[in-house]
């Protein structure tokens, strides 16, 4: 699988753990709001990133998905950063995945990180890494 990293970050903690799975399995990361989303064409895995925000997708990760050029046979990994509950959060993005034709096919998350304090990714890269 040729995977890429997708990601919104509002206070760093989402972007820390992009990177860090990026670095990990050797993929590019993207900054959704940056990017557009024709990027996903080179690729037939997307990672996407996401801070749980009223307990939902970040609205811009969410316009980004929904923006997604249609498919048949891509797959999609969600992760997400959280404080306290992931709520709807992975079901919102699955859902407009598969609008769009991707099917998920693992999500992965971190509770309480402080965006200046070490966290450790390595219990979510260890699943992304053993789905890949």
């Amino acid at each position: 699988m040729k995977p890429c990293v997708l990601y919104f970050s509002r206070t760093g903690n989402t972007k820390r753990m992009a990177e860090a799975i990026s670095e990990a399995i050797g993929a590019p990361s993207f900054d959704v709001t940056s990017c557009e989303p024709s990027v996903v064409n080179d690729y037939d895995l997307v990672i996407i990133g996401t801070p749980v925000e009223g307990f939902r997708p970040a609205k811009e990760v969410k316009a980004f998905v929904e923006n997604l050029p249609k498919t048949e046979s891509k797959k999609a990994i969600l992760f997400c950063t959280y404080v306290l509950w992931k709520g709807r959060t992975f079901g919102a993005l699955k859902k407009a995945l598969g609008k769009k034709g991707y099917k998920t096919i693992l999500e992965v998350s971190k509770k309480g990180m402080k965006p200046d304090q070490p966290a450790d990714f390595s219990e979510s890269i260890m699943k992304i890494t053993k789905t890949l």
